[in-house]
């Protein structure tokens, strides 16, 4: 996916949470289950189904831990830089 294409799918969720009036909250429960599907599609498609790879496992772990500190930076990054007029 290019970054067009990802702002367009961006849009086309922001139209959907505005259409519903999500709260703050909504968008951050939101977020969550987005990041949580991800992952499962990531472990549903690199694990056989007849056996659990313990590798795998631990590198999607990582992974996780690894995304959590991202979305934790950019959210305190976010919350220093204060209010914006577009917020």
């Amino acid at each position: 996916m290019n970054n067009h294409n990802l702002r367009m799918m961006m849009l086309t969720i922001d139209g959907v949470l505005s259409q519903y009036s999500a709260t703050p909250t909504d968008l951050l429960a939101a977020a969550q289950a987005i990041a949580t599907s991800a992952i499962g599609d990531l472990t549903n498609k690199s694990h056989q189904p007849s056996s659990v790879n313990d590798q795998t496992s631990d590198a999607l772990h990582r992974f996780a831990d690894l995304a959590a500190d991202q979305i934790r930076a950019a959210l305190h990054q976010r919350i220093d830089e204060g209010p914006k007029p577009d917020w």
